[in-house]
């Protein structure tokens, strides 16, 4: 009996050695496989970093993005769904199916990440790298105004009916997260890209920053240039480095416009209490509330800083409680050098519906208007 026990037991570890051994050799290959890979991936990366750098692409750019493509060379080899999302066509059906469904971009390793760590969604880096003589250079080549670094006081404006009957544009709307979008509602529905954010400009930012446009030109006769150029797909890192190009250009190209108008949404945990507060009602219709945001890290922060005051001033004057108030941010940009009239305006969140977002914007336009009109008077 004894010998039959053992010469099961030997049987047993022999074959489990066996197994183990052959498993091993099967993972020993796929490691030298996947290894091979990466090792071949990496170098097309890097291959292709060095043809499709141009000239004028700075130094802390190509490390950036070579650091991006390296994350996302990680994400690749580790999680075979992003895999399968960066060989994919840009009209893979399962792929936009994918990310209707759940919110993830398999292109995007943010919007992988926003889904587990919430904050993230929230978070916004500056990542324009420029000095602030390097800021007056580009203002004086963009204006002929003399800088003026004392803080200047824009008095309060009364509501006036004058139109300004220019043939050239006076003011620029663009957006640099173009594709931030909102809530979808029974009466709009959104296919999302990632969460909160569709490429459907008539449903993203850009519809609000159009609604925007037509009052100011329609109700005011201000010539307004509005750009939609995407500058967050697809990727998200590098948002305000491109829109300042973006910035540059239009303004090189058209010396009359004088206020610049970075139009964005918010963006909140969604909670009940965050709900309720960025949502305000005249009568019965809701509105999204809006807030305006100054970079202080720019030579010219305290002109930016009168101009954003006085459009709060004036909204909560004529609508009040319209507004989350003014957000002044240090070690911030937000691209606002290039004009002594630049301001980043957040019409609601994406807890706001579009609907909500776009009867603030009418609000916000006269104001703007009215404002505008005072100032060029």
């Amino acid at each position: 009996m004894d010998n039959k026990f053992n010469i099961i037991f030997w049987f047993l570890i022999i074959s489990l050695l066996l197994a183990i051994g052959y498993q091993g050799s099967i993972l020993a290959d796929n490691i030298r496989r996947t290894a091979q890979e990466f090792q071949e991936d990496e170098i097309v990366e890097v291959d292709n970093q060095n043809n499709i750098f141009p000239n004028n692409i700075t130094k802390n750019e190509q490390v950036n993005k070579l650091s991006l493509d390296f994350l996302k060379l990680i994400f690749k080899k580790t999680i075979p769904m992003m895999e399968l999302g960066y060989k994919g066509k840009d009209n893979n059906l399962f792929l936009s199916i994918f990310s209707m469904t759940t919110k993830i971009n398999l292109r995007d390793p943010k919007t992988l990440l926003c889904t587990q760590i919430p904050l993230l969604e929230i978070y916004e880096p500056d990542d324009v790298k420029i000095t602030l003589e390097d800021q007056i250079a580009i203002y004086d080549e963009l204006s002929s105004v003399t800088i003026d670094d004392s803080e200047k006081v824009i008095e309060d404006i009364k509501p006036t009916n004058v139109k300004i009957n220019n043939n050239q544009p006076l003011v620029l709307i663009y957006h640099t997260h173009t594709t931030e979008s909102y809530t979808s509602s029974s009466k709009t529905k959104i296919e999302y890209i990632s969460p909160w954010r569709t490429l459907d400009k008539n449903k993203n930012i850009a519809r609000v920053g159009e609604e925007i446009k037509n009052i100011l030109n329609n109700e005011y006769g201000i010539q307004v240039l509005h750009d939609t150029t995407v500058h967050d797909y697809p990727s998200y890192d590098g948002s305000y480095t491109r829109s300042l190009k973006t910035v540059e250009r239009v303004l090189k190209e058209n010396p009359t416009i004088k206020y610049v108008f970075d139009i964005h949404r918010d963006g909140l945990k969604d909670t009940k209490k965050n709900r309720e507060n960025c949502v305000s009602v005249f009568g019965e219709q809701k509105v999204a509330k809006v807030m305006m945001v100054v970079g202080n890290d720019n030579f010219n922060h305290r002109q930016n800083l009168s101009f954003a005051q006085n459009i709060e001033n004036q909204l909560n004057k004529k609508y009040p409680g319209i507004t989350r108030g003014l957000l002044s941010r240090d070690n911030r940009k937000y691209n606002q050098f290039v004009s002594d009239y630049a301001a980043l305006l957040e019409v609601g969140s994406n807890l706001n519906t579009l609907e909500e977002a776009l009867e603030a914007s009418k609000p916000l336009a006269k104001v703007l208007g009215e404002i505008i009109i005072e100032l060029e008077g």
